[in-house]
């Protein structure tokens, strides 16, 4: 038997002494990211309330789709570009869903976060990349791998000098990116053991004070998964809208 002497606190080995996947994979992976589902939750500071959403992205489209939820009151959110378009979910099947839209009037436009080549951007460009513990998502344990960006109006990189500028815009200085990591596997196309897999990413902004209130406080973390899996958006037109909405609530910003 070889007996190993462990440093002090060290009480045994665990996945955390090294990194399941690199920065660059985790980059190359968001670079090839065209559609994904999606899970969020908004947390509300300055109403005291939380916003939950399950939803799809198509990203080349740049369209997507969302359950959301906040409190009693629950909506079907859609979005094209910076159109979005909202009606009430009703229990009654027959029932024509009534929407209403509104144009992105933020200055910024779509958010860089939600551009996945502007992500993988500064994700090459974050360095160190800390491991967590494993995290029990259905019956996988996966391994969170975490980038934390703070972009740089300065970077030579416009992509990521934007991303820096809207961060700032919307009072949030660091955006974490984490590759949520199944550290071994069966691949089922060769029937042989497979290495580390990227099976979720998830996306968080720990305090954003969104451009249009800055008097708002927010917190929100995004779940994607079931990368590159078809998506069906059904968008509907500016013509099938009851009225033009003038005014946002924080579950506008559920929308990814």
């Amino acid at each position: 038997m070889v007996l190993r002497k462990l440093l002090p606190g060290r009480k045994t080995d665990s996945a955390r002494e090294s990194v399941p996947v690199s920065g660059e994979e985790i980059a190359a992976l968001l670079e090839s990211l065209a559609t994904a589902s999606t899970s969020a939750t908004w947390k509300c500071r300055h109403g005291a309330g939380s916003v939950l959403v399950e939803g799809s992205v198509d990203f080349g489209a740049r369209e997507s789709r969302a359950t959301v939820i906040r409190g009693k009151a629950t909506y079907e959110y859609i979005r094209r570009g910076s159109t979005a378009f909202r009606a009430p979910v009703v229990e009654d099947e027959d029932a024509e869903q009534s929407w209403e839209f509104a144009s992105e009037t933020d200055a910024c436009g779509i958010h860089a976060y939600a551009i996945p080549e502007v992500l993988a951007a500064a994700v090459r460009t974050a360095g160190h990349l800390n491991v967590g513990k494993a995290e029990e998502v259905g019956e996988r344990k996966l391994v969170p791998v975490t980038a934390s960006l703070k972009p740089k109006t300065t970077d030579p990189d416009g992509r990521v000098a934007r991303l820096a500028r809207q961060l700032r815009d919307h009072g949030a200085m660091v955006l974490l990116v984490s590759a949520l990591v199944e550290p071994s596997g069966w691949d089922e196309e060769t029937d042989e053991p497979a290495g580390p897999r990227i099976a979720r990413l998830r996306i968080e902004l720990p305090h954003w004070t969104p451009a249009d209130n800055p008097m708002d406080d927010h917190a929100v973390s995004i779940e994607l998964f079931d990368l590159n899996e078809p998506v069906e958006i059904d968008v509907p037109q500016e013509a099938e809208a009851d009225r033009r909405r003038t005014t946002r609530t924080c579950a506008d910003l559920a929308l990814f």
